[in-house]
């Protein structure tokens, strides 16, 4: 197991490092890896790919624990990494103007809008006690 796991890790690396662009010097968020890298990295490995974007959501929800914040997906039980990484590229690919964006970020976006938390039912209002009538004494 640990042989295989780090023959993903060096053909993730190595991928990488032959996908990825020159970085553009206007970047908003530092990032090691762009939407256009993560999808030619998927299209040369499938297992890199699910590793990055497991990777990631590992990464984002220990953050979100860490920092005591909510993630903005339900990942619902059963649900796998392939459906994960299904998820992350179909978004990626339906959305081409965010493809220079963090691959991350685009993993987490993907993951809010394929499954979004239920809203909390709004609160019943509680019944208020209707003053009953004292009875009469009489004296």
């Amino acid at each position: 197991m640990r042989i295989a796991f780090t023959a993903v890790a060096i053909t993730a690396a190595a991928t990488v490092a032959a996908v990825t662009a020159a970085p553009s010097t206007a970047q908003i968020m530092p990032m090691r890896a762009s939407g256009r890298t993560l999808s030619g990295l998927c299209d040369a490995s499938r297992d890199a790919c699910v590793a990055y974007v497991v990777g990631a959501v590992d990464a984002y929800a220990a953050t979100q624990w860490v920092n005591g914040a909510r993630l903005p997906f339900c990942l619902p039980a059963g649900v796998t990494n392939e459906q994960l990484t299904q998820a992350s590229l179909r978004s990626i690919r339906q959305h081409p103007e965010r493809i220079d964006a963090n691959a991350a970020t685009l993993v987490v976006l993907a993951l809010r809008d394929a499954y979004p938390c239920q809203a909390a039912a709004p609160p019943r209002p509680q019944p208020q006690p209707q003053p009953q009538p004292q009875p009469r004494v009489r004296r």
